[in-house]
């Protein structure tokens, strides 16, 4: 068997553009929350010069003089696609792992000489987009780090190898290796690069050909595991899985200054109320409530406060979350102040029904019944179907601002397009 890795082009962009074809083959970027920065760009917004993350009121110039079309990000849009193309490539690997937004591995036969089979990636890939419309890339190779590697050289290559690439061969692999950058390697970072410098690791063939104990000195077993995976080894304990959430945060910046109480503390409410649900839906309960708020630096002056405390027993329940969280905003507020964020983390994060009891607070014990079918209420018919009455209704000032949104083609009823 050997690993794939699929991964999505412009994966934003190619969603908006699956349902809105007037988007193709013009300049798109995708902003970040508040339309403030560039968070996905089109191959041409890229030719133009426009960087990832920049700012949307630098780039204003550039924007109208180009015709670069923006689109605020559709979370429940990009959610459901990465559904979607993960359901096509299930119908074609038994083993499909998601491994962010836009990439999942997968299983695949080898070919009779040992190869991987790169005639099923390309059906694979057709098969993609003929279901989602959305164009990708494959990777092949022995290991899930080689299959990482070659989607990033079928990225780099695409017009020569035709969006798929294959690191079976080692030949081939040493030859592609001597050209690719370290810092292009999955799994090193800036620090771990400049530890490997004096070494005279500068690419991929330099990191393969490091003996396994030198790494395991230089980076800990992770290091030594990830030079055994390029050199066609699979390490079992080598996955591409984030270890155990510790933290979790909903933190955003307000659509506009708020200076209400009232509406701060629903502001909080929500943000707490999202923050339960993240952890409720992977099983985790929190240990310990921090909410923070604070107003622009840009302003003189401006107002900036958080409050902790302890969750016992530990905790998922947004009942019991937000409404410390919204006494805390209430003990922090400032008369007068300009707010522009806030937000909730909750932290030290244990399974849940685990984690160190309280002798006078015992859990409601029609919690879970009760919460697990608020969540499914909210995910067949859309977040806020069952909310607390605390979170308040309908669009606020402090609403994360999404003014060039698409409709959510596939998720709402009311917005799904209509053929006249």
């Amino acid at each position: 068997m050997t690993w794939g890795l699929v991964d999505c082009v412009n994966f934003y962009v190619s969603s908006e553009r699956v349902f809105d074809p007037r988007l193709r083959r013009v300049p798109v970027i995708v902003t970040s929350n508040n339309d403030g920065c560039a968070v996905a760009r089109s191959e041409e917004a890229k030719a133009l010069h426009v960087r990832m993350g920049e700012p949307v009121f630098k780039i204003r110039d550039i924007i109208e003089r180009h015709g670069i079309e923006i689109r605020s990000s559709n979370y429940e849009l990009y959610a459901d696609m990465n559904r979607r193309f993960n359901a096509v490539i299930a119908e074609h690997s038994d083993i499909v792992e998601v491994y962010s937004i836009d990439e999942s591995f997968f299983r695949m036969p080898l070919t009779g000489s040992g190869l991987g089979d790169v005639t099923a990636a390309q059906v694979m890939r057709k098969a993609i987009l003929q279901v989602t419309g959305l164009p990708t890339r494959i990777g092949l190779g022995p290991t899930r780090t080689l299959s990482k590697v070659a989607n990033a050289l079928a990225k780099a290559t695409e017009k020569v190898w035709g969006g798929v690439v294959d690191l079976h061969d080692v030949e081939l692999r040493s030859r592609m290796f001597e050209k690719w950058p370290i810092k292009e390697v999955w799994g090193i970072g800036p620090a771990l690069a400049a530890r490997l410098d004096p070494l005279g690791v500068h690419t991929a063939a330099d990191l393969a050909a490091l003996p396994p104990a030198v790494a395991r000195d230089v980076g800990t077993v992770v290091l030594e595991r990830l030079v055994r995976e390029l050199n066609g080894v699979e390490c079992d304990d080598f996955k591409p899985e984030p270890d155990t959430a510790k933290a979790t945060a909903v933190t955003r910046q307000f659509g506009a200054p708020v200076t209400d109480l009232a509406e701060l503390r629903e502001a909080m409410v929500r943000r707490a109320v999202r923050a339960a649900e993240k952890i409720r839906l992977k099983g985790l309960a929190a240990t310990r409530l921090i909410a923070f708020a604070h107003g622009s630096r840009y302003r003189p002056n401006p107002p900036s406060a958080s409050r902790q405390t302890r969750l016992s027993p530990p905790s998922n329940d947004p009942r019991i979350i937000a409404a410390l969280a919204g006494k805390m905003m209430e003990a922090m507020h400032q008369p007068g102040g300009v707010y522009t964020k806030c937000g909730v983390l909750l932290e030290e994060l244990v399974p849940e029904g685990t984690g160190q009891g309280d002798f006078f607070t015992a859990a409601d014990p029609r919690a879970p019944s009760l919460l697990a079918a608020m969540d499914r209420l909210n995910q067949r018919f859309g977040r806020g179907t069952i909310q607390l009455a605390a979170q308040g209704f309908g669009a606020r000032s402090f609403d994360t601002k999404r003014s060039q949104k698409s409709p959510s083609w596939t998720t709402n009823f009311s917005e799904i397009p209509v053929a006249r």
